[in-house]
């Protein structure tokens, strides 16, 4: 029904890609270079932080017909997962206090790397947390907090602040707000 009330500009057209049971409750998406969606799955957002329900899923058109029909968790284990973007060869995904970097190094479309890159963004408040990662035109990630805020060590440097947009190298060596 949603569908219909929808507004697009002229000449285009509005069609369902991915929907439930092979997505759940998608709070961010980025498309990789081979048209492949990338969804992140919020499972515990927003009240099970630490759990680790959460996932980054591939959604894929295998067949050419407009649709996803290949669906493959890329990641899991992620507790109030809100942003993903890609990066150096993989993606960098928010997961409670923590930005991730995420990689396949094998080729199954699953992350195989695991690495913390910033560490310290507050969770007292789900709904405060860290998310809107986006690359800039300048080669830095920037990104969103809100009243949670952040305080943490990176690259040697002790930073504290809240509720507003930051930056950051894509190998987590710098951080700014």
């Amino acid at each position: 029904d949603s569908m219909k009330r929808a507004q697009v500009p002229a000449g285009f057209e509005l069609s369902l890609y991915a929907a439930e049971p092979d997505i759940v409750n998608p709070i961010a998406i980025t498309w990789d270079h081979l048209d492949r969606l990338w969804v992140v799955e919020a499972l515990d957002y927003p009240n099970d932080l630490g759990r680790g329900n959460d996932r980054l899923k591939i959604c894929e058109d295998a067949d050419g017909d407009g649709k996803a029909d290949t669906f493959t968790v890329f990641a899991d284990g992620l507790s109030i997962a809100t942003s993903v973007v890609h990066a150096n060869g993989g993606v960098l995904v928010t997961s409670g206090s923590q930005i991730l970097f995420l990689q396949d190094t094998d080729g199954d479309d699953r992350a195989d790397v695991r690495r913390v890159v910033i560490d310290g963004f507050k969770t007292h408040d789900t709904h405060a947390g860290v998310s809107n990662l986006r690359y800039g035109m300048d080669g830095w990630i920037y990104g969103t907090v809100g009243y949670a805020g952040y305080q943490g060590t990176v690259g040697g440097r002790a930073l504290a602040f809240d509720t507003g947009v930051f930056r950051f190298l894509p190998d987590g060596s710098q951080l700014e707000f």
